[in-house]
């Protein structure tokens, strides 16, 4: 049987980060890239160089909606696509240094939201959710 509780309390977890993240995001969204932007922007930093279809799978998105995304970063000049060393016919995906910093600052802002929601438990309990979170 699927534990509720569990689901319940990750979700809750997750909508406050989201609402704390969507109330700073003037003071590190520069580029006004919104929560799916940075998500792309964070999981192309985890996988880069990443092909499409690559990408496309991981975030779980429709291809034609992720090539729009994908494009919209590139015009603000956060990505940009490079011939694959391996195959000359694909291109992979990569950060561009503007992007690396906007991808920094996202991290920073995550880190800090993240400080704030945890300080009711000790740095031992902290560390404990850690371990977890890297075994997961």
């Amino acid at each position: 049987m699927p534990d509720i509780e569990t689901a319940q309390l990750t979700d809750r977890f997750m909508r406050r980060i989201h609402a704390q993240l969507g109330a700073r995001a003037e003071q590190f969204d520069s580029h006004k890239v919104g929560p799916s932007g940075g998500i792309l922007l964070l999981t192309l930093a985890d996988m880069a160089p990443v092909k499409m279809h690559a990408l496309v799978s991981a975030m779980q998105r429709d291809k034609s909606q992720m090539t729009r995304a994908v494009q919209g970063l590139e015009a603000k000049g956060l990505i940009e696509r490079q011939v694959d060393p391996a195959d000359a016919r694909v291109n992979v995906l990569l950060l561009t240094p503007q992007g690396q910093e906007a991808v920094l600052r996202i991290q920073e802002a995550v880190a800090q939201v993240l400080a704030d929601i945890l300080t009711p438990l000790s740095n031992e309990e902290q560390e404990t959710l850690r371990a977890l979170l890297r075994r997961l």
